[in-house]
């Protein structure tokens, strides 16, 4: 009989638990599977290697998510019963509380364990892995990325051009610039060329065809030597740069412990050494609170066990990152600042139990109006005889009052889930950045800042999952209460009862668009700004002015050291003028050039060199020289922008600026039909939800939510996945923008064959 009870207590438990760290684990992976497929994909990374990384990630979200987890299980788990009055039936037969109690413990001692064997020893080693596999992966398919015409400066002591390219990746007609004496000036033309690579190998080669090296040296610049090849190979020094040295997060406990034994004075050590002990000890506390509240929950349910722990987590969490902030500033300890949230917890459990022994109870719906989910049958709904006035207006109009009714569900549902999943995201990024801030000694409100700044991005990501959850569980529960069955009796068909979420969904893709369009490019503008703070890294505006190479309209290269735009001068400035056979027929070099006009340039101490088939014909040195060129001012100062922080209108017309100066423009293509693409991913959800939602039958709220998670990690994965090919040119950047929606469409409508409407 005990073991019957604890298995049916446990059973209660695991079913909110489950869905909860799918919940939890998938919206931290939202962001990391966006980057993922753009930042490796889009670079030639395999899908093995990203969901290699993918992997390397879980055991650190886990560790964070499975407390969070802990509580939602018991917290829904205690609320059901309670809410069902089977805690009162357990009274009456003899059952306490502190028999309820045993297996809630079982339960959150188990995860206990497993919490803290994840972040004792395999969240570190993985986080370590993860932080070398994914710089190696990113540095060294860089490469790959390259495209003709453009100049590639990431090569260490090399700038690199090419102006085709075959299909078997050969590179034709191929410009290099070594850097690697400072006391030369070399420059290399070749006829075809190739990048042989091997993964963190020491050693990479440029293996060059057919060409000629022009080199002198800079304080004797008339003595030029030619060299002529047939093959040439350049050494690359190797790409991959890993720090040796671990950080105090990637420290597995042994090794943690041996360091913080050599160094006790080193807070960063002594603060992860709580921390592994505090987190994993939060799975007890908060399944003990869990309970306790739980049992004094009247009413609402798992639902409302899933809006408290919410609450609860996001309390927790902001204690947490404010012991850490106080840690950083010597207020407190590193044992007080890691272990109050967790005390607290503890404390709160203890009063709320001892609340619960009283046999008092909390009437949550309360303060959440949950009567608006569907569990108070609402008052339009009601037909009251007496009054002649409201029956004539159900006769009337039906249809309005039930779209109302569906709207008005619907909306409730939509509020919570998208509240709590802009909270979860807040979380998250504090969770992210803070160790960056105590690394840096950044003061905390610039986390506050860029969460702000960040939040139009998170809203126009969690729009598409908050209607998807909503539509699947306002018509599923109308599906249990039997709502479905009395509208169809009524004359009225699914397509029609549907049709309120269709323009809601609809609403939220306009409401995306505008978003996306008006404010979410300035925001994203101070959120990079807010970030560059945070890492104490050069702003983008500043790496924005480092492009020094440049390709003329009528076949030159310029390039310079530095331009400064306040004076609008150039330091070493250089003109290579080709020939169509991609020969240097002439150069000009100068120790400054500055803008006389438009196109007017007055160069400074330097000289002009002249060729034919490859060899000098003359040399003229000069002081001041005046010379006219064909691009003007802004050809020159023009940014490379941000594609984030553009509309589709800046889009349009930055993309008509690079086809206009040559340069390639297919990743800000693929990011202008994604902004025409992305809006209407809220509506395909709404698409995809209606003949899942009825599908379901009475199947429940979680069950519901089980399936609005995997929906939305099919869809995300596979909105990635397509953008990365769009922007790589594998595919036309229209086509792969598109061919989610067309897809899920599809899918929506090849399930709705399958439903009796």
């Amino acid at each position: 009989m005990k073991r019957a009870f604890d298995r049916y207590i446990l059973k209660e438990i695991a079913s909110p638990f489950a869905i909860g760290l799918l919940v939890y684990t998938f919206t931290l992976l939202i962001n990391q599977i966006l980057l993922l497929s753009k930042t490796l994909i889009a670079k030639g990374a395999t899908l093995g290697t990203v969901f290699k990384i993918l992997l390397y990630l879980l055991p650190d979200l886990l560790s964070f998510t499975i407390p969070m987890a802990t509580l939602m299980g018991v917290l829904a788990g205690m609320s059901r019963l309670s809410s069902d009055s089977e805690i009162v039936a357990f009274r009456t037969m003899g059952i306490c509380n502190r028999r309820v109690l045993k297996p809630v413990l079982l339960f959150s001692l188990a995860t206990w364990l497993v919490s803290s064997w994840l972040i004792m020893f395999l969240a570190p080693e993985a986080n370590y892995r993860f932080s070398k596999l994914h710089t190696g992966v990113v540095l060294s398919q860089t490469i790959s990325g390259i495209k003709p015409g453009i100049f590639y400066q990431d090569l260490p002591f090399y700038s690199l051009y090419f102006h085709d390219q075959d299909r078997g990746g050969e590179w034709r007609d191929v410009f290099l610039c070594s850097m690697k004496n400072p006391e030369e000036d070399t420059l290399i033309f070749a006829q075809k060329g190739r990048f042989i690579y091997k993964q963190f190998q020491k050693d990479n080669f440029i293996v060059l065809f057919n060409g000629v090296v022009h080199k002198f040296k800079k304080k004797e610049p008339a003595k030029y030597s030619l060299t002529f090849f047939s093959q040439k190979t350049e050494k690359i020094d190797n790409l991959v740069t890993i720090r040796q040295t671990r950080r105090s997060t990637q420290l597995v406990f042994p090794e943690l412990l041996r360091k913080l034994r050599a160094d006790p004075r080193d807070v960063l050590l002594s603060l992860e050494f709580h921390k592994k002990f505090a987190l994993p000890f939060a799975c007890l506390a908060l399944g003990f609170l869990g309970m306790s509240l739980g049992i004094s929950t009247r009413k609402g349910g798992k639902t409302s066990g899933f809006v408290i722990s919410l609450g609860i987590i996001f309390i927790y969490y902001v204690m947490m990152t404010a012991g850490r902030n106080l840690i950083l500033k010597k207020i407190i300890t590193p044992f007080w600042g890691s272990w109050a949230p967790t005390l607290f917890l503890v404390a709160i459990g203890i009063w709320l139990y001892r609340f619960s022994v009283r046999e008092k109870e909390i009437n949550w719906e309360k303060f959440f109006a949950l009567r608006w989910l569907g569990l108070r049958r609402p008052e339009s709904t009601r037909v009251v005889s007496g009054s002649s006035k409201k029956s004539f207006y159900l006769s009337w109009n039906p249809f309005k009052i039930l779209d109302r009714y569906v709207l008005r569900r619907m909306f409730m549902i939509f509020f919570l889930v998208f509240s709590s999943l802009l909270l979860v995201f807040y979380i998250i990024n504090i969770l992210e950045l803070i160790d960056n801030v105590i690394e840096n000694k950044i003061p905390f409100s610039y986390v506050l800042k860029y969460d702000f700044y960040a939040t139009p991005e998170i809203v126009t990501i969690i729009l598409p999952i908050s209607i998807l959850t909503a539509v699947l569980l306002t018509f599923s529960l109308m599906s249990k209460n039997n709502e479905v069955v009395a509208v169809q009796v009524s004359g009225i068909s699914l397509f029609r009862l549907a049709l309120p979420a269709v323009f809601f969904g609809l609403f939220l893709s306009l409401a995306t668009f505008v978003i996306q369009e008006n404010i979410l490019p300035e925001a994203n503008r101070q959120s990079a700004r807010m970030l560059d703070v945070i890492h104490k890294r050069k702003s983008y505006a500043d790496i924005e002015f480092a492009r020094n190479w440049v390709l003329g309209r009528e076949n030159q290269i310029y390039f310079y050291n530095f331009y400064e735009k306040r004076n609008k001068r150039f330091i070493n400035f250089n003109i290579l003028y080709l020939d169509r056979g991609f020969q240097l027929r002439r150069r000009i070099s100068a120790r400054s050039a500055s803008w006389q006009g438009e196109n007017s340039l007055r160069l400074n101490n330097g000289f002009v060199r002249s060729f034919k088939d490859n060899f000098p014909s003359n040399q003229r040195l000069f002081k001041k020289m005046r010379l006219q060129i064909s691009e003007n001012q802004d050809y020159f100062s023009q940014k490379i922008k941000f594609s984030g922080a553009m509309n589709s209108r800046e889009l349009k017309e930055y993309i008509r600026f690079l086809q206009k100066n040559r340069s390639d423009p297919l990743r800000f293509q693929a990011q202008l039909y994604n902004n025409y693409a992305f809006p209407f991913s809220s509506l395909v959800m709404v698409f995809i939800a209606i003949p899942f939602s009825f599908l379901m039958g009475n199947r429940g709220a979680l069950f519901g939510i089980g399936i609005a998670v995997g929906i939305s990690m099919i869809y995300w994965g596979v909105l990635g996945i397509s953008g990365s090919i769009g922007a790589t040119g594998v595919f036309s950047p229209l086509l792969s923008a598109f061919f989610p929606l067309v897809l899920f469409s599809i899918l929506s409508g090849i399930l709705f064959l399958k439903i009796k409407t």
